[in-house]
This record gives structure tokens, C-alpha cells and sequence, in this order.
């Protein structure tokens, strides 16, 4: 896959310190380095080849060239995407839950590269914000390292909706801040004062008989946050067979069986990591008929 990039000069400098100056990082500038031809000056239509540490002028054109030169070859598979939104940079999806983001021990030839090797082709696969196997909703996929450079999950708006067990009892709104780590050699996590930082807000939106709907926006990206403060704070994820001491099936109000960690990705903000326009995404379709209402 190759991608051509066209930039102006807000300045006189370096080629590379142009490119610092717009968000490209240092690990692809080194990529920029490896053969002529991946950074051009254009001059009335024609492309000169520069290197990084050549000048150019306040208003000068040039472009860059994204070259992937490790794709290696991935299993096809025919599980259904929802793409909802693409372009040459980036790939947003509304993932279905049960379909794991990375292969994984059971899931091998069966994960979403599989299923977007099956529409693209062989590529080098670069989730950005992941998400667990059975939640759903939206995460972004990059085409390119410098979109998944820029593209860090903490520099994006990320809210989800989940139904948690319990009669809730306490603020209608705050911020768990409590340090996440890992359980030994188990891919379960735990609040743990040696932990990493995590930072979660919530709101809780409806209280049924003995289950609520909540909404969380994620500060910070460890993995299973939300399924950890929420357990830690009495009231598990419905259904959340890790986390959940009693994770049975729930009939939710709309009569639908709930049978999976009831946790969907409902919102993503950010700027988009080339032309820096804001963009939105909103998903709530599937999640919505597990409860009356979400209001949101």
C-alpha cells in the first residue's frame, strides 16, 4: 500500500522539522530516510526528489510517500465488516460483538484482520483504540503509520454505554480514578495501587429492577477499564463472565436476552490524523434494544 501525502511549508527549515511541526513522527521520518524517492519537492508539476535534511522555503510544495514494506500475508476470511466510514487514511467500524480485534489462542483465521484482509488485501494491521472480543460499537482502524501515529486512543473522545448489575447507590456522576494492573501471568486486571493510571467517567442514566444503564467516556486506554472500575465498584457488566461473580443471561425490558459483557462503544470523537478536520461517529442501534431507553 502506498500513500502520497502533499504538504506546505508554514516556514523556512529542514524538511523534517516541517514534518515534526505537522504531527508526523520520528519513527516515520526514519522510514522517509531508506531510499530517494519518498520525499519530493514539486516544481510546476514535477517531482524532485529532496532528502530530510534539505531546506525549503516558507510556501514551498513538497509531498511524502507511506510505503509498507513489511505486509505480510494474512488469512481471508468472509465474517461480515461494517465499515462506516473510509478513506485512504483511516477505517472506522462498528464491530459486531464476539469477533476478537487481534488473533488470539481459539480465535486464529477468525479476528477483524482476517476480515479486512478478505476486502483490502494483504496489509499491515494497525488497530488504534481495541476493543474487547464481545463488546461492540465503534474502533478505528489505520491504513498508514503516520495515521496510526497520530492517532493515539488517549487523543480520542471515546464513549461507551453499558447495563451494570446492581441498584446503584451514590453520585449520578463522577470519576473513577484508580490504577489498573494485571493479575500475574492472567489476562484479568485489577485495581492495584503499583498499577498504571486509569481514568474513568461515567453517568448513570436508568435504573431498572436490578440492573442500570450507564454511560462511560474513557480518559485513559488499559485494557478491560471499564469492566475493572465497574466490578471494583460493586456493580459489574451484566453478563461479564471475567468480571462478574454472577454473570448470568439478563431479559432486558424490551424482552431481548442479553447474553454477552454488556458494553458497547457508542461514540468516537477526533481529528482526523491528515487533514485534522473533526469528525464523529455515533453507534447505538445495536445496544439500544437491550434497554427502554439510553438517552444519550
Amino acid at each position: 500500500m502506498k500513500r502520497r501525502i502533499e504538504y506546505v511549508a508554514p516556514f523556512d527549515g529542514r524538511i523534517e522539522d516541517i514534518l515534526k511541526f505537522n504531527g508526523v513522527s520520528s519513527s516515520v521520518c526514519v522510514s522517509l530516510r531508506k531510499s530517494l524517492g519518498l520525499v519530493c519537492k514539486i516544481v510546476d508539476g514535477r517531482e524532485i526528489p529532496l532528502r530530510l535534511v534539505d531546506i525549503l522555503s516558507q510556501g514551498e510544495v513538497f509531498c511524502i510517500y507511506l510505503v509498507d514494506e513489511d505486509v505480510k500475508s494474512i488469512p481471508k476470511s468472509d465474517i461480515p465488516v461494517n465499515i462506516v466510514y473510509e478513506d485512504e487514511d483511516i477505517a472506522v467500524i462498528d464491530k459486531q460483538a464476539g469477533l476478537a480485534v487481534i488473533p488470539v489462542r481459539g480465535h486464529y483465521g477468525r479476528c477483524l484482520a482476517n476480515a479486512l484482509a478478505n476486502m483490502w488485501g494483504d496489509f499491515v494491521y494497525r488497530p488504534v483504540n481495541r476493543l474487547d472480543r464481545d463488546t461492540s460499537g465503534l474502533m478505528i482502524v489505520a491504513k498508514n503509520q503516520l495515521a496510526h501515529g497520530v492517532l493515539s486512543a488517549e487523543h480520542i473522545y471515546r464513549e461507551y454505554v453499558a447495563l451494570c448489575s446492581g441498584v446503584f447507590a451514590g453520585e449520578k456522576s463522577g470519576e473513577i480514578n484508580l490504577p489498573i494492573k494485571r493479575c500475574g501471568e492472567s489476562m484479568r486486571r485489577e485495581v492495584n495501587a503499583d498499577g498504571e493510571s486509569a481514568i474513568t467517567h461515567y453517568e448513570i442514566l436508568n435504573q431498572y429492577a436490578d440492573y442500570f444503564s450507564a454511560k462511560f467516556v474513557l480518559k485513559t486506554g488499559r485494557t478491560h477499564q471499564i469492566r475493572v472500575h465497574a466490578s471494583h465498584m460493586g456493580y459489574p457488566l451484566c453478563c461479564d463472565k471475567l468480571y462478574n461473580p454472577n454473570p448470568q443471561n439478563v431479559i432486558c425490558p424490551s424482552g431481548k436476552t442479553l447474553d454477552r459483557q454488556a458494553l458497547h462503544s457508542c461514540k468516537l470523537q477526533f481529528a482526523h490524523p491528515i487533514s485534522k478536520e473533526i469528525m464523529t461517529f455515533e453507534s447505538h442501534a445495536e445496544f439500544l434494544q437491550y434497554s427502554l431507553s439510553f438517552d444519550i
